[in-house]
């Protein structure tokens, strides 16, 4: 009986011993065993009392805002304010975690976290102050890879690592950032009424191609062939122009070349003058369209 009860006695003096790491933590151990301290990472051990210490170190990922309360200034010399999000977490591998204990193990994750912020503010400000406002807005990765990579050899010496950096917003007092996408949205305004102009001359000339096929009346062809040489058919097609008449400008062209063909003209001549017309023309219905 006596031997069951020792055996037990034993039994629980062990279990209140030994002491197991979860999987988001690291036991750091130090005593007579180990000068610089054990490192227990998903395992456990045996820590002997009154000559042992056991301290747990959080491996955790560490989330927080990255906002510095002054204006940072661009390489332009534009004061923005920045705002982003660091995630952290202590490196796995043993010196680290060792690295991190000295540094972190006795203070709380509120200055923890003050601490590791400061270090990450004055690197955002360097960086700020080697980009531009719009390189600043429209590469957002390019300076979140110039963070973890600047920010690799402090990090390290405190035994951790930049899993990401995101910046939320940009912005700044004088409207600079506002004003930036200006040009870019007049240039798309300008287009899109270029478009939208052109779409109307081509359903303009494409409405007189079809009444160019309307055969005109005789009445209509004995007036302007009446107007040959006169200077009357001149006067019609600038009055058109004038007045945007892209229609009647085609429409009068084809009873002109009509009235020449009916009056038997020479072919020569015909040909000549269909060529010469039909330049005027298109110069006409060019500056309507414009």
């Amino acid at each position: 009986g006596l031997a069951i009860m020792a055996l037990f006695m034993i039994m629980g003096l062990l279990t209140r011993l030994y002491r197991i790491a979860g999987p988001n933590e690291a036991l750091v151990v130090t005593g007579i065993r180990s000068q610089q301290g054990r490192i227990i990472k998903a395992g456990g051990t045996v820590v002997l009392p009154l000559v042992e210490q056991c301290r747990v170190l959080s491996l955790e990922l560490m989330s927080f805002d990255v906002a510095p309360q002054q204006d940072l200034y661009t390489k332009q010399g534009v004061a923005v304010t920045v705002e982003a999000v660091a995630q952290i977490k202590v490196k796995s591998d043993p010196e680290s975690i060792r690295t991190a204990a000295e540094q972190f193990l006795n203070k709380t994750p509120q200055i923890r976290e003050g601490l590791i912020r400061l270090v990450m503010e004055g690197h955002l400000r360097g960086i700020i102050g080697q980009l531009t406002v719009e390189e600043i807005v429209k590469q957002p990765e390019m300076v979140a890879d110039r963070m973890r990579s600047t920010c690799a050899d402090d990090m390290t010496k405190m035994g951790l690592e930049v899993i990401s950096f995101t910046i939320k917003e940009v912005r700044d007092k004088n409207d600079y950032i506002a004003n930036m996408g200006r040009p870019d949205i007049a240039r798309i305004k300008r287009d899109a009424d270029i478009a939208n102009a052109e779409a109307e001359r081509d359903t303009a000339i494409k409405r007189a191609i079809a009444q160019r096929d309307v055969q005109p009346d005789a009445a209509s062809v004995h007036q302007v062939g009446d107007s040959v040489g006169h200077g009357v058919f001149h006067q019609r097609l600038q009055h058109h122009a004038r007045h945007a008449r892209v229609e009647c400008v085609v429409a009068d062209f084809q009873l002109y070349l009509q009235a020449i063909l009916q009056q038997s003209l020479l072919d020569g001549q015909v040909a000549f003058q269909k060529i010469q017309f039909v330049a005027q023309r298109d110069f006409l219905l060019a500056a309507v369209v414009q």
